[in-house]
């Protein structure tokens, strides 16, 4: 297998105001995929008379569908909010073949920075077709409008990198699948920058904030690379979409991959120690009553894991892959170790 030397991947412009600064001829009559706190922020910059705007309340695959056709002639597509207002437009501008504008409000999730366009069927998470944006805006005065909370819970995709080296290296040993240690070398200097940026991060500083976007980057960069997620996730996020499957509830993303790399981690062998200390350290609680659920359901996810990842073909082989179905003595003692709470 041969790696890209030269991935596309989108380029953020960095700034305050970004909006004002687009070609006026995106305007004309604009799409606006968005959520209500973010179009707070930003609806001065578009025309009241031309522009359709939609909040995206779901990313159910039937329903974006819908409204995507519902929208008349645009000019362009904007996605102004969080990952599922940057995924309904990417699959917007997918669909139409408009100029696509997005604009993150919380960096909680890479969805932005990725080129696959996420939609829900059901519980579970699909991946249909692939769009970049032709404008993408990092503007640090709507970043630093939302709860800092939910751009510290962007660490959660960089710090999958922890949990995603060792099911990647695991796979090449076991399998013989393609693994490249200068990539992994890579991925792994990205999560020891995040480490040490975790005060600028935790704080949502100009400098920390720039910080995680250029992570983002650089493991998009890394993932494009090789093909597939290899450098960035593994078993760490298939804890979390099963524990999502079981219960029917959705999380805040980035705790809730940290809980999965603590447990995962865990049961791969690895000290965990330094990853409690980092989200201490950025102000991210991942323990169970932050992520918002309890022992009782992460134990039964743990004990169903061998099942899920059996039924989950299009899941790339890792620790849950490996080692099988975890036995209630196994469960009982990686959750000690991760320490999450009762």
């Amino acid at each position: 297998m041969a790696l890209n030397p030269a991935p596309r991947v989108a380029i953020p412009t960095y700034g305050r105001n970004l909006l004002r600064g687009l070609p006026e001829a995106l305007y004309e009559r604009p799409i606006v995929l968005t959520q209500p706190e973010p179009w707070d922020l930003v609806k001065d910059a578009f025309p009241n008379d031309r522009t359709q705007v939609h909040a995206v309340a779901t990313m159910e695959h039937a329903v974006v569908q819908q409204v995507t056709a519902s929208f008349g002639g645009g000019s362009a597509v904007f996605g102004i909010g969080g990952g599922s207002a940057l995924d309904h437009a990417k699959f917007t501008a997918w669909k139409t073949g408009l100029p696509l504008v997005l604009v993150p409000s919380i960096l909680s999730v890479d969805a932005a920075y990725t080129k696959a366009i996420g939609i829900r069927e059901g519980s579970r998470v699909r991946y249909v077709g692939a769009m970049f944006p032709d404008h993408f805006l990092i503007d640090y005065g709507i970043l630093q409008a939302a709860d800092p909370l939910l751009n510290r819970a962007g660490v959660g995709d960089i710090l999958s990198i922890f949990t995603a080296l060792w099911d990647w290296r695991e796979a090449g040993v076991r399998l013989g699948e393609f693994h490249d240690e200068g990539v992994a070398t890579r991925s792994e200097a990205l999560l020891h920058r995040m480490f040490d940026g975790a005060g600028e991060i935790g704080r949502c500083t100009e400098a920390g904030l720039h910080l995680l976007s250029e992570l983002y980057v650089g493991e998009v960069v890394l993932c494009e690379m090789v093909g597939n997620a290899r450098p960035e996730e593994g078993s760490e996020h298939y804890v979390a979409y099963c524990l999502e499957h079981q219960t029917r509830r959705h999380y805040l993303h980035g705790a809730l991959v940290g809980m999965g790399v603590l447990l995962a981690g865990a049961y791969q062998g690895q000290d965990v120690v330094p990853v409690r200390k980092f989200l201490r350290d950025v102000q991210l609680d991942s323990s169970y009553k932050a992520v918002g659920t309890t022992g009782d359901e992460v134990r039964r996810c743990l004990l169903a894991m061998g099942d899920y990842v059996g039924q989950e073909s299009q899941l790339l082989p890792g620790v849950f892959h490996f080692k099988g179905c975890i036995g209630p003595d196994d469960a009982n003692a990686v959750m000690a170790t991760a320490a999450l709470g009762d």
